[in-house]
């Protein structure tokens, strides 16, 4: 299989870069064989916890998150928690001038989690996804810390059932909460790959804010810890930050209803947008050469639009405020 280089920005940040990368090299050696995988464990039974970070290198909140817990020498009260630094050979290529193009080195990291990519992988990401594979299938439960783009509201996102949707509402995110099929999204990400092998595991991607920002740092750290806390693993002395943003308690449900590519090179948004906005069914959102894209249902929020959309890739998420 030919697999297309990593497209991705190489333009300077429109926000403030807050953030830069830190050296990980005193964590490259973990306990588990693998580099940049740590287990921390209990030696108590109880569930069996992952949090990965740095599935795009350019994401370094969910780094800084994992350092967190690594130089404070956190361990579980209970069961065990692996820390996972995804794709830390993307993240070391970070360049301030060009912060969009460490996001990865050969493809997306996270649209490559099927059984026939990683059967055969000719990639440097489809290498570390095997590499990282059993930890991901024998978890428990997963959570995967992200950011984004814009300077948006952080986001919750996680397959459509009642195992997710219980936890999610009990970890009081004021945030908006972004719910999908497994089989009708993105097939190839880290936690549907780990819905399939856990069905009644929790399996979540958390979007921490822009990825550059200060504040981004701590609300993966928030993130983290209440994801601990809420599977009854957490040392009642480890004191939780508060959220890295201001909340936001009628932020609502979301449900993901499709994603669009973009056909042509003359794809273009109608208005500007950074995410959220929303349309009336019928409206029209953008233009791609001649085609017409409207709105195809009422209440439609337009999530993660690309920053700069490339032919062929994917440029906007329509969901659906419930």
């Amino acid at each position: 299989m030919t697999v297309p280089p990593c497209r991705f920005s190489i333009a300077a940040s429109d926000a403030p870069i807050e953030l830069l990368p830190r050296d990980l090299s005193d964590w490259r050696q973990g306990n588990s064989g693998i580099d940049y995988v740590h287990r921390l464990d209990s030696g108590r039974d109880g569930p069996e916890l992952v949090i990965q970070a740095l599935t795009h290198g350019n994401e370094i909140c969910g780094a800084n998150a994992l350092l967190w817990l690594l130089e404070h020498q956190f361990r579980p009260t209970k069961g065990a928690l692996t820390l996972i630094f995804a794709n830390v050979e993307a993240y070391q290529t970070f360049d301030p001038q060009r912060p969009f193009a460490s996001r990865c080195l050969d493809e997306d990291m996270n649209r490559i989690w099927l059984s026939e990519r990683l059967y055969h992988p000719d990639t440097r990401e489809t290498q570390r996804a095997v590499e990282l594979l059993p930890y991901i299938e024998n978890a428990d439960s997963v959570l995967d810390l992200h950011s984004t783009t814009f300077a948006v509201a952080p986001m919750l996102i996680y397959p459509q059932t009642s195992t997710n949707r219980a936890f999610a509402d009990r970890l009081q995110f004021p945030f908006p909460h972004l719910l999908y099929d497994v089989g009708n999204y993105h097939d190839g990400i880290m936690i549907s790959e780990h819905q399939r092998h856990a069905e009644q595991g929790v399996s979540i991607v958390a979007e921490c804010g822009q990825h550059f920002a200060e504040s981004t740092s701590q609300q993966a750290l928030a993130v983290a810890l209440r994801f601990i806390a809420q599977h009854g693993m957490l040392d009642n002395a480890v004191e939780i930050p508060a959220w890295g943003y201001a909340a936001d308690h009628q932020a609502g449900h979301y449900r993901i209803d499709r994603v669009l590519h973009a056909a042509t090179e003359q794809f273009r948004f109608v208005a500007p947008v950074t995410g959220f906005e929303q349309y009336n069914k019928g409206e029209l959102i953008a233009l791609d050469d001649q085609t017409l894209i409207a709105a195809p249902f009422d209440n439609c929020t337009l999530i993660m639009p690309a920053r700069v959309p490339v032919i062929g890739e994917e440029v906007v998420t329509l969901a659906e405020r419930l």
